[in-house]
C-alpha cells in the first residue's frame, strides 16, 4: 500500500521579537487595559516574532520554502499547496505568488482551513499520492498575524474579545510530502468540523460580509466559548481515532498540536488521556503562529534532538471554525 510521509521540513522565523512589555505599551497609550504581568499570567507567553512592514504572507513561505528546495530540487516538486490562515490578497491565490517568487513550474493552489490548514494540506495532499496524481507535495505557509492586532482598545468589553490576538506571532512553515520507501509515513487521519462554532474566532473583514469595514480587519474571539466547544468535541473524536488506528496512547512518543497558550496541553491530556510531558511547546518564545504553529514544533523538536527517527508521533489539529484533526505518523 501506497503511504505518503514527510520527507522535509522547515521553519522561518522573522528576525524581530517582540516583548510582552513592548506590547502591553502599544495597548496603554491612553489608558492601562494591559496590567504588569497579565499576558504571561493568563496565556504564558514571553514573546513573539513580527516580520517586517514591507515583508508579506507569501515572503514568509518562501523563505521556509528555501530552505529545503534547493535540496529536493525544483523540478522533482509536482504539487505547490499554499495553506494558511493568513493570505497576501484576495485574488489571486497567494500560492501564484510562492510559485512566482521560487521559480516553480508546478501547478499551484491555495488551501484555507485557519490553524488547521497545514494539517488539513497534508490529508490532502496525502490522498493526491496514494491516488498516485503527485509523487512530491510541497506544502508552504506564511502567517503574518501582527496586522491583525487591533492596538486601539476602546473598552474593557473589546479587550474581552481582542485579549487573544495580544499572542498572535509571525511565521512560515514548509513540509514536502513524498511516497515513503520505509516504515515511516501517515499511518492514520481523521478530521471533524463543526461549522455552527463559526462565530466564535474570527476576523470579519475583507470579505462579502464587510468588504469595506476597516473595523473588522483585526482578530476577535469568545476564547472561553470556544476553548469549551472545543474540549466538548474533541475528546470522543480524539480517543476514538486512537482507537481506529490501533496505536496504543502510551506508545507514542511526541505529540504536536496547535498552541494558542500554555494550557492547550493541560487541557487536551486531561481531557484526552494523553501525556501532558509528550507535548512538543513552543508557545512561550513564539505565541500563537496560526496553522505554523505544528510544523514549527515539529522543527523545534527535529533540531533539539528531542525528534528521532522511527518515534511515533501524534499530530493534533485544533482550529476556528471549529475543526480537528488527528494524524499519526511515524518518523
Amino acid at each position: 500500500m501506497i503511504r505518503s510521509k514527510i520527507s522535509e521540513i522547515a521553519a522561518y522565523l522573522p528576525e524581530r521579537r517582540v516583548s510582552n512589555q513592548e506590547l502591553m505599551d502599544a495597548v496603554n497609550q491612553k489608558k492601562t487595559f494591559l496590567p504588569d504581568g497579565v499576558l504571561e499570567r493568563l496565556f504564558g507567553i514571553q514573546e513573539r516574532r513580527f516580520a517586517a512592514k514591507n515583508e508579506q504572507v507569501s515572503d514568509l513561505a518562501v523563505q521556509a520554502a528555501l530552505k529545503i528546495i534547493d535540496k529536493v530540487g525544483r523540478e522533482k516538486i509536482d504539487l505547490l499547496i499554499f495553506a494558511a490562515a493568513c493570505s497576501d490578497l484576495i485574488e489571486p491565490a497567494t500560492s501564484n505568488i510562492v510559485q512566482s517568487k521560487l521559480g516553480l513550474r508546478c501547478p499551484c493552489m491555495d488551501l484555507k482551513n485557519a490553524c488547521n490548514s497545514m494539517v488539513t494540506a497534508m490529508h490532502t495532499a496525502d490522498a493526491f499520492i496514494k491516488a498516485g496524481i503527485y509523487k512530491n507535495i510541497l506544502i508552504v505557509n506564511g502567517e503574518k498575524l501582527s496586522d491583525a492586532i487591533n492596538y486601539a482598545i476602546k473598552d474593557m468589553d473589546h479587550l474581552k474579545r481582542a485579549m487573544a490576538s495580544f499572542t498572535l506571532g509571525d511565521a512560515g512553515a514548509a513540509i514536502i510530502m513524498s511516497v515513503s520507501d520505509d516504515e515511516s509515513g501517515l499511518y492514520h487521519q481523521e478530521f471533524m468540523t463543526e461549522g455552527n462554532h463559526w462565530e466564535l474566532c474570527t476576523i470579519q473583514g475583507g470579505g462579502s460580509m464587510f468588504p469595506h469595514d476597516n473595523s473588522k480587519l483585526y482578530f476577535e474571539g469568545k476564547t472561553t466559548e470556544l476553548k469549551e466547544a472545543m474540549i466538548v468535541h474533541s475528546k470522543d473524536f480524539v480517543l476514538k481515532a486512537f482507537e481506529r488506528c490501533d496505536w496504543a496512547i502510551d506508545s507514542i512518543n511526541h505529540i504536536f498540536t496547535h498552541q494558542v497558550s500554555n494550557q492547550t496541553f493541560k487541557v487536551i491530556a486531561e481531557n484526552t488521556g494523553l501525556d501532558k510531558e509528550k507535548f512538543v511547546n513552543t508557545f512561550e518564545k513564539y505565541g500563537n503562529t496560526a496553522a505554523a504553529s505544528i510544523p514549527l514544533s515539529i522543527v523545534y523538536a527535529r533540531d533539539n534532538n528531542i525528534l528521532q527517527k522511527g518515534d511515533k508521533i501524534a499530530l493534533v489539529g485544533l482550529a476556528a471554525g471549529l475543526s480537528v484533526s488527528v494524524q499519526m505518523l511515524i518518523w
